[in-house]
């Protein structure tokens, strides 16, 4: 998946196979809701800007749209796998640092004083 799960604090590690189901399940969902139609906002109304009701209905799939959303979701996945190292490094990049800042200022006591 991608960065909303970063902002509440969970990491890709933190999910267990069952969340990773729920989520897939969740997210082909979403890829099979209808694409609404496009309108323009402004502060005027305008009945001819009411998306029609019967474009939310599903049918058959247009094989195109099939083939992009297809796309769409392989492109989240690989965006998700690239992730994942770079989840798991920062912690030990950011202990990393403050070990070497420990001991920067531990070598640099004699000095001071």
């Amino acid at each position: 998946m991608t960065d909303w799960f970063t902002s509440q604090g969970l990491r890709h590690r933190d999910l267990g196979e069952d969340e990773e189901r729920a989520i897939a399940a969740f997210m082909s969902r979403v890829g099979s809701l209808p694409i609404p139609g496009l309108g323009i906002r402004d502060s005027g109304f305008d009945e001819s800007r009411i998306p029609n009701p019967e474009s939310r209905i599903p049918s058959v799939q247009d094989p195109a749209r099939l083939w992009w959303k297809a796309q769409l979701l392989k492109k989240w996945e690989a965006e998700r796998r690239a992730q994942l190292p770079l989840d798991v490094m920062l912690p030990i990049e950011i202990a990393g640092g403050l070990v070497a800042a420990g001991l920067m200022l531990y070598w640099s006591l004699p000095y001071l004083f």
